[in-house]
C-alpha cells in the first residue's frame, strides 16, 4: 500500500469529521471518500480500511477507527486524485531503507531525519550492526511494526 496516499486519505476523512474524539466509523470513510470527494468506489473502502489497519496507519477499538498519526500537518491538494492500482500496489521496488523510513514518517512518531540520526547514534555504540538493523531498532523502540521488514531483511541477509 502506498502509505503517503493512504495518510492523505485518512487525513481527509479525519478533517471532514472534525477530528472526532470518539473516532471514525466505516460509514464516515464511505461518505467522505466515495460520495463527497468521489475518490474511490464504496466497495473498495473496506479494503482500504483493512490495509490501513494492517499497515498500522489506523487502529480499531470497539468498532471505532482512529488514525495512528497526527493528521493536522498533512496537506491534501484540492485536485487530489487516487489511482486504486497505485494505492494498493506493494512498494517493493524501493530499497528496504527507504520503505522503513517511509513507515517511520507515516507513523507520525518521528521524521526521517530524526530516525536517521538515532540510527547513527546506535551504530556508534554497536559497531557490528549495519544501518538497516539500527533503523529497525529505532522502529522497535518507537513501537512501529517491523515484522515485514524483518522477514524481508532475513531473506535478503540469508542470500548473501
Amino acid at each position: 500500500m502506498n502509505r503517503d496516499v493512504a495518510r492523505r486519505i485518512i487525513a481527509l476523512v479525519a478533517t471532514e469529521r472534525k477530528n472526532s474524539p470518539n473516532g471514525l466509523t466505516r460509514q464516515d470513510f464511505i461518505t467522505t471518500i466515495a460520495y463527497k470527494r468521489k475518490l474511490m468506489d464504496p466497495d473498495m473502502i473496506e479494503r482500504f480500511i483493512q490495509e490501513s489497519i494492517k499497515e498500522s496507519l489506523l487502529m480499531e477499538k470497539e468498532s471505532r477507527i482512529f488514525p495512528n498519526f497526527s493528521t493536522s500537518g498533512i496537506i491534501v491538494p484540492l485536485d487530489f486524485q487516487i489511482n486504486p492500482d497505485q494505492l494498493f500496489a506493494e512498494n517493493t521496488d524501493k530499497p528496504i531503507v527507504d520503505r522503513m523510513l517511509d513507515a517511520i514518517s507515516a507513523s507520525g512518531k518521528m521524521t526521517k531525519k530524526e530516525a536517521i540520526s538515532r540510527s547513527r547514534e546506535i551504530m556508534e555504540y554497536m559497531k557490528l550492526i549495519n544501518f538497516e538493523v539500527a533503523l529497525m531498532a529505532v522502529m522497535s523502540e518507537e513501537e512501529i511494526d517491523i515484522s515485514n521488514f524483518l522477514k524481508e531483511y532475513t531473506v535478503q541477509y540469508n542470500k548473501e
